[in-house]
Formats: structure tokens, sequence, C-alpha cells
């Protein structure tokens, strides 16, 4: 009988060595198909479109066709406003399209950045709504020496002699884009031109200030950081102004001072005073 439970018992150490085995080998299998399941995108019903992008890079002006185009899948959920679909939609009619802005290779062709069926790619087709475009007289130090390019954002000084011994500087309107620097429109230009004119996109109250602006002194351009649209508080600057920098820059930053207008014999002077109660 001995050997008979000796062979029994080794036959259930076996039978449960094989079951357990069996057991953790699904048991990995399972857990492998749980991991590789969760590496999926969830959404596997994601729905793919065309969008029409530049097939290399475009400058300013040049003409639209299939050989500077192509299409690329993208999310039909998310297709950009103003793009298009297939590059014959984009095309259609026998009125060629141009270039408004440069684009890169790969980015996106939108309508508002090239001109309508038939339209010439000039300066007005550029200009947003609700603004003009104004071309004022400038020099090499007016025009920041050259480095201001187009796509820049300025503001106007105006600097005018009210007397023999006395200046003022007015700022006239500020946040203002460039459009073009004499006929250059090209955003993409990083080189330094010095300019004889600027043209700036305005509207038309600030169109009528620069006008009058320029006829009665001299216009200078401010260059602004980029991405500063925030439209600060100015005074007039006098010439007397001109022997207290540090004293005035110390009573704006403690709000102590307050400017008074006095008039003589027709003649507007600006002071800066104390305000009442500071020191």
């Amino acid at each position: 009988m001995i050997p008979a439970v000796v062979l029994l018992g080794g036959s259930s150490v076996y039978a449960a060595r094989t079951w357990v085995q069996r057991e953790v080998a699904l048991r990995v299998d399972a857990q492998r198909q749980h991991d590789a399941a969760s590496a999926r995108p969830r959404d596997a019903s994601t729905r793919f479109s065309t969008i029409v992008v530049a097939a290399k890079a475009l400058p300013v002006g040049v003409e639209l066709n299939r050989d500077a185009l192509r299409e690329i899948p993208w999310p039909a959920e998310d297709q950009l406003q103003g793009s298009f679909t297939t590059i014959a939609k984009l095309l259609e009619g026998k009125d060629k399209r141009n270039t408004l802005a440069t684009f890169q290779a790969n980015e996106p062709i939108l309508a508002r950045k090239i001109t309508g069926p038939g339209q010439r790619p000039t300066l007005a087709a550029s200009i947003e709504p609700g603004f003009k475009a104004l071309t004022i007289r400038v020099d090499d130090v007016v025009g920041v020496a050259g480095f201001i390019t187009p796509g820049d954002r300025v503001d106007v000084l105006l600097s005018r002699r009210m007397k023999e011994s006395e200046a003022v500087a007015d700022v006239v309107a500020q946040d203002v884009k460039v459009l073009g620097i004499d006929q250059t429109v090209d955003e993409e230009a990083s080189k330094p031109k010095v300019a004889r004119s600027v043209t700036v996109e305005v509207g038309t109250q600030d169109a009528q200030r620069l006008v009058v602006a320029q006829s009665v002194g001299a216009l200078t351009l401010v260059l602004r950081r980029a991405g500063a649209a925030q439209i600060e508080s100015s005074r007039r600057v006098t010439t007397s102004d001109l022997s207290h920098p540090a004293r005035e820059s110390k009573t704006r930053e403690d709000g102590g001072q307050t400017t008074v207008v006095v008039t003589r014999n027709s003649v507007r002077q600006d002071y800066s005073v104390p305000r009442q109660g500071a020191r």
C-alpha cells in the first residue's frame, strides 16, 4: 500500500502544480491584454477630413496653384475657421488667388490670408475691417533707425515748438500696427531698412489726428515690445520737465503729482505740481 500512497500523493502534487501554473499564465495573459487595450486611443471612431496647406514656403503676393498646395489629413471636428478642405475648392473658378501674408511649409491656408477670386494682392485687401491705411513721412531717426518692420506695433508722438524757448511732445496714437515700410509689406522681413515713409493701420479719428499732427510738427515712432497692447495714460511733456526727470519719475510712481494747464496770451502751458496734501 505504501507505493500506492506515494504514487497517489505525487499525482496530486503534480496536478495541483499544473493547475496553479495554468491559472497564473491565464491571469498574466489577461493583464497583458488589458494593458494593451488601455494603451490604445479610447476614441477609435475619430473621423478625419483633409485641409489644404502650403507645400513649401510662400512669400507675399505669390499666385496659388496646385504645385504650391497640398492636402493633409485633419480631424473633421476640428476644422479651422476659414480653411479649405480641398485644393479644387480653393482654386475653383477661373480667377487666380494670391497670398496676402507669408506661409511656412505645411501651414494651413486661411481665407483671410489670401485674396478673393480675381482680387489683386494689394495693401487694401489686407486691412482689418474698421481700419484704414495712412502713410506718414519719416526719416532714419523717426523710423527707429530702420528697425521697425511690417507687423510691428508703435506709438506715435508729436513734437513741436510752441515758442522760441518752449517745446512740447504729445502722444497722438498708441498701439498702431505698421502695415508697410516704403513699399515693403512682408512681415517676415528682418533686415533693418532706412525708410522714407511708413504706412500704418488706424481708425478714422486716429487718421485725422495724425494728418493734423503731421502738419503742425514732427512725428516720431516709438517701437512697442511684442505683445504689449495696453493703452497707457499719457500727458504732455514740456521743456520745463527736462530739468527734473528724476523727481517727476518718483512722484509719478507715488501718485503725488498732477498737471495744471495755464493759458497766457492764447499760449497753453502745462505745469506739473504736487497734489494737495501730498508731500
